[in-house]
């Protein structure tokens, strides 16, 4: 048995080896052929990337918004022709192969891709056709700082089917485009900066803003760059357990709302221990009662 076995696999081998030495020209040319469609693929890729990356760069002496705007085209272009070129890659390579032609691998790739839209493949679509819109739409670029749902960071890169995020912790985000259901773009429109000051109940209220509105207000020129107005004394927002709050309120240039609230909490405080007012704590008052027992004589 073993011997009928051995014959056997000898005989495939051998007619293994006669069929490549029969056709091993061939052979060779469709190996050239492959590696021909490879290079042309690469090379075809980087004269995208360099073309994209010279605009990215022309980009840097326009406008802030306009840079932006020109920074995420070119990834999306970037993106969409990688797509492209490794699918028409991927059709001439079988026709090497001798799995048709190209046109014909053409028409199959699109009666499977409709089969595959029909039982699973929607999702991609949706990535994809979610992330065009948003490009046409504008509602982000690279460089904007945004929220998308539940997500914040600093677009670095959109592509066809998935944006790019890198939070403040430098962590890189990767997000579906058709899981994107609310954005939030902080770099569009000017910033708020906001912030809370905490008073005692037993300080004198409009001495303390008076106080605040000097300290914000020295603060404002040291920042000036930055603001778009002058800090605000809203008054009194909110009478707590253990403070009388008073709400500080300043618009700044896009998402420099985070510094300037550092620096005015900086500022009040600063103020507040120059002034003698301190910041009040939690606090509890304890009332003890005395209950005299049943049948004793008062002292």
């Amino acid at each position: 048995m073993s011997g009928i076995l051995g014959k056997t696999i000898t005989e495939y081998f051998n007619g293994f080896l006669s069929t490549l030495a029969e056709n091993s020209g061939l052979l060779f040319w469709k190996g050239i052929g492959i590696l021909l469609v490879i290079l042309g693929g690469k090379l075809v890729l980087n004269l995208i990337s360099r073309m994209t990356a010279s605009q990215i760069k022309k980009s840097e002496d326009m406008p802030e918004m306009q840079a932006r705007r020109v920074q995420t085209m070119m990834t999306m272009t970037r993106s969409t022709f990688r797509y492209i070129v490794y699918g028409i890659c991927t059709l001439m390579i079988l026709a090497q192969l001798g799995f048709g032609n190209a046109i014909n691998n053409l028409l199959l790739s699109a009666g499977i891709g409709s089969l595959a839209l029909g039982i699973g493949a929607q999702s991609l679509i949706k990535d994809v056709v979610t992330g065009f819109f948003m490009m046409f739409e504008k509602q982000f670029s690279v460089g904007d700082y945004v929220k998308l749902d539940d997500v914040e960071g600093t677009v670095t890169a959109t592509a066809m089917r998935v944006t790019y995020l890198k939070n403040f912790a430098g962590q890189q985000i990767i997000i579906p485009n058709g899981s994107i259901g609310r954005v939030i773009n902080y770099s569009r429109m000017d910033s708020l900066a906001k912030i809370t000051v905490g008073t005692p109940y037993e300080a004198d209220t409009r001495q303390v803003m008076e106080v605040l509105d000097q300290a914000v207000k020295a603060y404002a020129k040291e920042v000036k760059d930055i603001l778009v107005e002058e800090p605000k004394i809203q008054g009194i927002t909110d009478l707590a357990d253990s403070s009388v709050n008073i709400t500080v309120i300043c618009r700044t240039l896009p998402c420099c709302h985070w510094e300037v609230e550092r620096g005015l909490r900086l500022a009040v405080k600063e103020a507040l221990d120059k002034a003698g007012i301190g910041i009040p704590y939690p606090q509890q008052d304890v009332h003890l009662k005395m209950e005299k027992e049943e049948g004793s004589q008062p002292n």
